[in-house]
């Protein structure tokens, strides 16, 4: 057997096991906590809370986040998981685009999809983030958004000693430029493997090399909200609260 078949059939049979848990001892029942989830803690856990508790509210700011990432997914090829691991564990290097990755922390599983993944010969070697707003800049949620995706790779089985992690934050109107993945991929091979601030057109790269210790700071903390061993603590940044749609729920 291909060590891709034995990572793939790992990965297979923690599914199956995860799928025949059908209630979760997590807050709101949940049996997964999700990486974005993780990082929305950061900004504000009272908004993450109130997600769960008064359902999703449309702002423009996610439709626009959404059609942007969309356009970053018109020339993906769809292919099965047999195909992707396959790809993953080759000589030629593939970008896996917004892949399902799930792995244990602790006791707790984590799930997460990041934007996209770029593997050689079985490594991660950087995990890409797009975010699009006119302030060209990575905020700490971005930062541990990715890396959260990069303790997942670690902790599936990957070896992350090479991972680094990329925060393209760019122009919303860019989110129509179909070649932004190329441009900042060309960037990051010229930049070669070390950490640094990347200046493209239309956008900024936020390079940092994955750090297993950081990552696992982030999450213990996180978790604390979701196994109910505390309540859910408000941001105190002010300027965060007046661009919040559930400012009017959470001040009443």
């Amino acid at each position: 057997m291909h060590k891709w078949e034995e990572h793939l059939a790992e990965y297979l049979s923690f599914l199956e096991e995860l799928s025949d848990v059908r209630e979760g001892n997590l807050r709101f029942g949940r049996r997964v906590v999700a990486a974005s989830d993780v990082a929305g803690q950061f900004f504000c856990e009272k908004k993450v809370e109130m997600q769960y508790t008064q359902g999703e509210i449309e702002t423009e700011a996610k439709n626009v986040g959404t059609q942007a990432h969309g356009k970053l997914l018109d020339d993906a090829v769809e292919v099965n998981r047999e195909e992707l691991w396959q790809s993953i564990y080759g000589a030629d290097p593939v970008l896996a685009l917004e892949a399902l990755f799930f792995a244990k922390f602790k006791d707790i599983v984590v799930a997460g999809k990041p934007d996209s993944v770029l593997f050689r010969n079985g490594l991660p070697l950087v995990v890409l983030e797009h975010k699009f707003s006119k302030r060209l800049v990575a905020y700490e949620t971005h930062h541990v958004q990715a890396r959260m995706y990069g303790l997942l790779l670690n902790n599936m089985g990957f070896d992350t000693r090479l991972l680094f992690y990329a925060i393209v934050v760019a122009d919303p109107a860019a989110r129509s430029d179909w070649s932004l993945k190329e441009k900042v991929l060309d960037a990051i091979d010229a930049n070669g493997p070390k950490e640094g601030i990347l200046e493209l057109d239309n956008a900024r790269v936020f390079l940092c090399k994955f750090n297993r210790g950081d990552a696992e700071k982030d999450l213990d903390w996180a978790l604390k909200f979701w196994k109910k061993e505390r309540e859910a603590i408000p941001t105190q940044n002010t300027n965060k609260c007046k661009t919040c749609e559930y400012l009017e729920i959470c001040r009443g």
